[in-house]
Parts: structure tokens; C-alpha cells; sequence
């Protein structure tokens, strides 16, 4: 089955088909003159297309993004009566706010926060040492940008027990007279990461502090548009990392180069990446060590590789491909459609409605297959034949696999953005990995990443 098959098979997202049904429905006006080209739904022009913001196309209207992130906010804060979240979490203060500093400060370092009270219209941003002096001129939609007072997450661990103290205590009341100024300092207060140091410090002054992990997992868990377009151009950036591992596998490269090569072209097309990305071969792809060395790949050998952490605006793409250095062994050709099958499986039985026990329903009990790399319990598994939600991190809502998934099923809905994917291989022989991306959308999927799946990168 060609590429083009497998992807039409189970993509039930149609934009030719909506299209047609639009068209068939709309009137045009009864003169040239008084015509005009209406707003097309579900347009997708772009899918993946140009990184930059341009004057002549709206493309991704970061403006609406960064208001539809504060709004998830605002609603999850109301569904779980909380008056206001701090985030000291690098990729929630990035959702909340639309700011960026360097990745050490990720991603619970307390250099910099952010606090989205409840009644306030944008949120407050606490910048780090004298970076705010440009923050404020860039970032004009923020309500304040004000001193991070490093007093919270690793940052004030170091300083030493009093100094932690003392820190702490300042940040405290900078952040209960922020609550006091938008009304909330009476209400619960929803913090990411669960500081000892802090919650002490605010349960001394009578707030009351609760964890915010979960309540920013729901904001975070429904893409809008914008979003989506981010993961799509971040996707073909993935593409091109895949096209760029065939350019240059040959006996003589080294596993480190070609991660290195593969860094270059995120870069080269305007993403980044952030704490790697993973390239295995010959006895290291079965069992899956999930790294990378300094190996020498040979003749024959298998390798794959998988482009997680590789981001566009932030926006985290995850997925394996997997080739072979001339003709691959029949038993990893057999291996790899029983993978193959394990995955399209999954992923056709994915809409909107379901849950993720129906995902993980289609895949067999660990045992069943891997019990000749000694696999007896699902709590091996944990990365393996599963999915997980994606987004500014990694790892988001929902967690699909079979060690958790068949007894405490979580939704699946629309607009939900996730990375599925399932491996195999032989003992002593080597392994294959593949992963696709996909977006939930009516009635189906949309599938992300477009790197051929359908059967071994053979490189000659």
C-alpha cells in the first residue's frame, strides 16, 4: 500500500469533499459586479506551507491565538473555582502570556512567572532580571509586565535556606497584592508547580493553594486554528529532518551527526529544539534504548529516528520513521507491517466521542508479542505502543496505553493534537519504530506528519 493509500484510507478529514459541499450550496451574485468571494470554512490553503508573517496572507493570526489561550484559561480557572493561577512552568506561562525567554530558564527554574487572575483581561507577566525592559515594548498585550522576584522552583534552592526564605516571602506578598488589586486574594489560588517553600508561604498568609497541573492540562488540551497550523508547519520542518537523515545515511556516519544534521534543519527553517531528538541503529533499536551515541553505522543495519522536542513557535511535533541501510532482513520487513498494522488500526477507529480505551483496545497484551525481550507486565511498555497529547510540551492530555488506559479511559474530542505510535522488532536482529502525528477533527483524523510510512526507507 502506497503512502498516498495508507493516508486516504484512514484520514477521514476531507477537505475536497467539504469543499464541493459548500460550493454546491453557494449562490453567486447575479452580476460580476456585486460578487464577492465568500469565507471558505475549514480553508487549509497553508497546511504546513510558509513560516513567516507576511503582509499580503493572514496565515496564523497570533493575535486570536494568544486570545483563545487566555479565554481556555479563564474557563478552566471558572470550572474549578479558582480565582487566579501562577504558573511558574515555562510552557503554561508561554500559553498564558505569549512570551518566550531562553530554554535554561525551562522548565520550572522560578527565574520568571506569570499570574492569570480570574478578572483580569491579559495576564501579568513577572519577567526575569532586566529582560522585561524589552519584554514590555514586544509584548503589548500583556496587563503588566513587572521583576520576577527569584524566589520560587530550583532557582532559590540554591541560594541557600535563608536566602530561600527571604525570597520567598517577597515573591508571596508580590503575588498577594497583585491578587488583592484584581479582587481575588479572598479566592483559591491554582499553582503548577507545587513548591513546598511557597505553599508554606502562602498558606501562612491565609491562601489557599491548590495544584494546576490538571486545570492547565484542560485549557491546553483543544487546539484552535492557529494552533493546529503551528503543529502542521512544524510537522513539514519534520519532514524535512527525515529527508535530511536519507541525504547522509551511509556506512561511516555516526548516530551523533546525524542528530547534529538534523538540529541544522530545524534551525535552517525556522524551528527549534529543545533537549534533543533521537537516533537509534543496529542492536540498540531492539529492545529501544531511546538515544543516541557515537555509533558507526554499518552496512544492512536498521535505524530509526524520531523528531520529538522539534518545535515551531513552541509547538512540540513527536514522530518516528524508520530505514535500513540497503536491504533490510525479512524478519524486520515482517515486523515492521505488523507495527504498521498496530498503528493504522488504532488510528482508524479515532473521532471525536470514543475514548482512549477504544485506542488502546486495538494493540495486544504486551506479552503476546514481546515476551522474547523478557516484557511481562504493561508497566514495561510505557512508551511503547501508546500515544500522547502535544502541544507546547510533549507530553499533554490524552495519555493513551494499555497499562492505564482500559480501566480509567479519558475522552477523545475534537481538536485534540496528539502523537500515536508503536514499534516491534527481533531479538538480536533489531527493531522498527514509527509514530504519526494527527489532529481530531469531525468524524475522524487529520494526519500531520507526511514522511512515507508505508513501508522501510531502504537507502542504497
Amino acid at each position: 500500500m502506497g503512502i498516498d493509500a495508507v493516508h486516504t484510507k484512514y484520514s477521514t478529514w476531507d477537505g475536497a469533499a467539504k469543499m464541493k459541499e459548500f460550493a454546491d450550496k453557494f449562490k453567486p451574485a447575479d452580476t460580476p459586479m456585486k460578487f464577492e468571494y465568500p469565507m471558505i470554512p475549514e480553508y487549509k490553503a497553508y497546511r504546513g506551507g510558509g513560516t513567516q508573517a507576511v503582509d499580503f496572507d493572514n496565515r496564523i493570526d497570533y493575535d486570536r491565538m494568544r486570545k483563545y489561550r487566555v479565554e481556555r484559561t479563564r474557563a478552566a480557572l471558572k470550572a474549578n473555582n479558582v480565582g487566579a493561577v501562577l504558573s511558574i512552568q515555562e510552557w503554561n506561562t508561554r500559553y498564558i502570556t505569549g512570551t518566550w525567554t531562553p530554554a535554561w530558564t525551562t522548565p520550572s527554574s522560578g527565574l520568571r512567572y506569570s499570574l492569570m487572575p480570574a478578572t483580569a483581561k491579559m495576564p501579568i507577566l513577572y519577567e526575569q532580571g532586566e529582560i522585561g525592559y524589552h519584554t514590555r515594548q514586544m509584548a503589548p498585550w500583556l496587563d503588566k509586565v513587572k521583576v520576577a522576584i527569584t524566589g520560587g522552583g530550583w532557582a532559590s534552592v540554591i541560594m541557600g535556606r535563608s536566602a530561600h526564605q527571604a525570597q520567598r516571602d517577597k515573591l508571596v506578598t508580590q503575588i498577594i497584592d497583585d491578587l488583592k488589586d484584581y479582587g481575588v486574594a479572598n479566592e483559591t489560588l491554582a499553582m503548577d508547580v507545587w513548591d513546598p517553600g511557597l505553599i508554606e508561604g502562602f498558606q501562612a498568609k491565609g491562601i489557599k493553594v491548590v495544584p494546576a497541573t490538571e486545570l492547565m492540562f484542560d485549557a491546553r488540551s483543544i487546539k484552535n486554528p492557529d494552533e493546529v497550523e503551528c503543529l502542521r508547519i512544524c510537522a513539514a520542518i519534520g519532514d524535512s529532518q527525515m529527508q535530511t537523515v536519507k541525504d547522509m545515511l551511509k556506512p561511516g556516519v555516526k548516530e551523533n551527526q546525524i542528530m547534529g544534521s538534523m538540529h541544522k534543519t530545524a534551525y535552517d527553517l525556522g524551528g527549534e529544539v529543545y533537549s534533543g531528538m533521537l537516533v537509534t541503529s543496529g542492536p540498540f533499536s531492539w529492545p529501544n534504548s531511546r538515544y543516541m551515541t557515537d555509533r558507526i553505522v554499518r552496512p544492512h543495519d536498521i535505524l530509526y529516528v524520531d523528531v520529538y522536542n522539534t518545535t515551531y513557535n513552541g509547538y512540540h511535533i513527536c514522530y518516528y520513521r524508520t530505514f535500513s541501510v540497503g536491504k533490510p532482513p525479512q524478519q524486520l520487513v515482517d515486523a515492521y507491517k505488523i507495527a504498521l498494522e498496530w498503528l493504522y488500526k488504532a488510528i482508524s477507529v479515532i473521532k471525536p466521542g470514543i475514548t482512549t480505551r477504544d485506542i488502546a483496545e486495538q494493540w495486544p497484551p504486551c506479552e503476546k508479542d514481546w515476551s522474547d525481550i523478557l516484557v511481562a507486565y504493561e508497566d514495561q511498555t510505557a512508551g511503547s505502543n501508546w500515544a500522547h497529547g502535544i502541544g507546547l510540551s510533549l507530553y499533554e492530555y490524552p495519555l493513551v496505553w494499555r497499562g492505564c488506559s482500559l480501566e480509567h479511559p479519558m475522552p477523545i474530542e475534537k481538536g485534540m493534537t496528539f502523537a500515536i505510535e508503536t514499534q516491534h522488532g527481533v531479538p538480536g536482529i533489531g527493531g522498527v519504530r514509527i509514530e504519526e502525528m494527527i489532529h481530531v477533527v469531525e468524524g475522524g483524523v487529520e494526519i500531520l506528519s507526511q514522511w512515507p510510512v508505508d513501508e522501510i526507507v531502504v537507502v542504497d
